[in-house]
């Protein structure tokens, strides 16, 4: 295995052989690219932590997941004009935030 932590490469073989140290690094923020016959075939990359926490309101009931087929991105947001009156229950934004500001 390769000890450079910006493109480690790796063979399967050697990802077979030393999958919970590969995976314990990839914990840790280390990336790899997996390779067959000196070919790359997919990569292991740490969980992005922006999908992690959309993942958990989703299961904790905070927002629902068919909602986010239509939530906007912030540009699209910040482009649109603040409406006037705001809703009584919080935007996917705001609870996402939330959410952020309680893992800290």
């Amino acid at each position: 295995m390769a000890d450079q932590q910006s493109d480690i490469t790796i063979s399967i073989r050697d990802l077979q052989r030393n999958a919970a140290d590969v995976l314990s690094r990839v914990e840790h923020g280390a990336s790899f690219n997996v390779t067959r016959h000196g070919r790359t075939v997919g990569r292991l990359l740490p969980p992005d932590p922006a999908a992690e926490a959309v993942s958990r309101a989703i299961e904790n009931g905070l927002i629902n997941a068919a909602d986010l087929v239509h939530a906007r991105t912030a540009e699209q947001v910040a482009r649109t004009p603040r409406a006037a009156a705001h809703s009584a229950e919080p935007s996917l934004s705001e609870a996402l935030a939330a959410l952020r500001e309680d893992e800290r």
